[in-house]
């Protein structure tokens, strides 16, 4: 599915009214986090044309399974998402928990590149996921597309996770990722990551057989 963003953000202020009207008052944790990468790479595709890309966002945690954000980041010469679009914004908002040894999140994302000429680009997902040790699962299914003809379809990504510790603080983390939609081909996408404290290599390719080697850096305050 090419990637869009959300044109009602209506859904994720309600989550977010719903969380503080219907719990105990909690003291919230906020947190900020920025990065960099050579080129930003979504579900196996460049989304900055090859270019470099800068992000940064905010996440809001209300200690009891509610949590929201807002992330932003750049699309080099417009990426290919929309033509003129030179950032993309991303608001989101979760519950999460755990259920014996096995963890969960379900979710609302909305994909927004603000400046596009077509703003038929933007959409929203919302999302299930599991964990249990190194594994994680995750299934994405399209909840709203400005572009009608995608809205009016499904679209799903189902993505399979694997994160090793190695020696000296390294880490290995292995992706597989399937989409697939009325309107989309099926797609699959694989990546490697090496990663060790706020730096990471990941090689990443897809069945377009476009095979991407990326270095980034990423860290949180």
């Amino acid at each position: 599915m090419q990637k869009a963003k959300l044109s009602n953000k209506i859904l994720t202020a309600a989550l977010l009214a719903g969380t503080m009207l219907s719990t105990p008052a909690v003291a919230a944790e906020i947190t900020g986090n920025v990065g960099a990468t050579t080129d930003y790479i979504w579900r196996g595709n460049t989304q900055a044309d090859g270019d470099a890309s800068l992000s940064g966002g905010i996440d809001v945690d209300f200690g009891n399974g509610f949590a929201a954000g807002t992330w932003v980041g750049s699309l080099g010469r417009g990426g290919d998402d929309g033509a003129d679009a030179n950032y993309e914004l991303d608001l989101y908002a979760s519950y999460g928990g755990e259920m014996g040894s096995v963890s969960y999140e379900i979710g609302y994302i909305a994909y927004e590149y603000p400046g596009a000429a077509n703003s038929a680009s933007d959409f929203s997902e919302v999302y299930v996921s599991f964990g249990a040790g190194p594994l994680s699962l995750s299934y994405y299914v399209l909840a709203d597309a400005e572009d009608a003809d995608f809205d009016n379809n499904d679209g799903t990504y189902l993505s399979l996770d694997a994160e090793f510790p190695l020696i000296q603080d390294w880490a290995l983390t292995l992706h597989y990722g399937e989409e697939s939609g009325d309107l989309l081909p099926d797609d699959e996408d694989v990546s490697l990551t090496l990663s060790k404290g706020d730096m990471a290599l990941t090689v990443s390719g897809n069945d377009g057989d476009d095979t991407r080697a990326i270095i980034s850096w990423g860290a949180s305050f």
